[in-house]
């Protein structure tokens, strides 16, 4: 099967914080309490700050007491932030789907985490894979992103994945292991805790309307935690959230959220459809 991982990939390769309200296996001796994280990534869309601001209320009414303990947010376009944040009224996160990691200076264009935290944001993206391929975002500029929302005391979602071609080779656990341990360089145990998830998104399933089974999806992540727990040590990887992202739908997102080592879901397209958003976040698991 694709996605078969061998030990050998393995040596190759907060607003919110981890909390004891959903148990989920990580498949080691030790389960660790994860509490799941359903988000959003708006990235080039809506058209207007009237649909931002439309869209993000409809989401907001979505959760509701009965929803899934869950934490819920959203990564919008830098000019919807305040008017998503107004929106949703508190009931959901706004988050920023990018910073730079520069405080300040020449740099035409790029947003800062001071700034976005100004405006009340405390979770940004890091290394979708959109930025990595359409603006070049390398693992070391990936790096100093994760590293200055922590210095800045905010919580970074740090997104990683194969590419098709990728994947038809098998070397999704050696990918992952690369831009895990790249993206995480100088990164204490203490900050994993405190300020980071990761979303695994093979980039293959980005936008295609593709999704990996939940059965390879759940290897990947499993793959994950143990390349996690190689750079840290079991007790992070297993606190640690990882979150699925690739065409999840209101079809996929039960399967998905049943495997032991999903989290939660960073979802691009059909979180820009109120119905089909609001059916992700009040998941059913069995």
């Amino acid at each position: 099967m694709k996605l078969t991982l061998a030990a050998s990939l393995l040596s190759a390769a907060c607003a919110f914080t981890p909390a004891p309200t959903a148990t989920r296996s990580s498949g080691s001796a030790l389960d660790m309490a994860r509490k799941p994280f359903i988000s959003g990534n708006w990235k080039l869309n809506p058209s207007s700050k009237e649909e931002a601001t439309q869209l993000a209320s409809e989401i907001a009414n979505a959760v509701l007491p009965t929803s899934p303990d869950a934490d819920v947010a959203l990564f919008v376009p830098y000019v919807f932030i305040d008017a998503a944040k107004e929106a949703v009224g508190g009931k959901i996160e706004i988050g920023a789907e990018a910073v730079c990691p520069e405080e300040a200076g020449a740099f035409t264009g790029a947003i800062s985490a001071s700034m976005v935290q100004s405006m009340g944001v405390q979770w940004s993206l890091a290394g979708h894979s959109e930025r990595r391929v359409l603006f070049g975002e390398s693992d070391e500029y990936i790096n100093g992103q994760c590293l200055k929302l922590i210095e800045k005391g905010m919580s970074v979602m740090l997104c990683i994945g194969e590419s098709e071609a990728e994947y038809d080779q098998d070397l999704a656990g050696a990918v992952c292991a690369v831009q895990l341990k790249k993206g995480l360089a100088g990164v204490t145990k203490e900050q994993m805790l405190s300020s980071v998830a990761i979303a695994y998104e093979p980039v293959w399933a980005i936008g295609t309307g593709k999704v990996a089974t939940p059965e390879v999806a759940q290897s990947v992540h499993a793959t994950c935690r143990s390349i996690l727990a190689d750079i840290f040590d079991q007790e992070t990887a297993d606190a640690t959230r990882i979150l699925y992202g690739g065409s999840v739908s209101p079809d996929s997102v039960d399967e998905l959220m049943a495997q032991p080592d999903i989290d939660g879901a960073l979802v691009g397209g059909a979180s820009l459809d109120s119905s089909k958003f609001s059916r992700i976040i009040n998941f059913e698991v069995a």
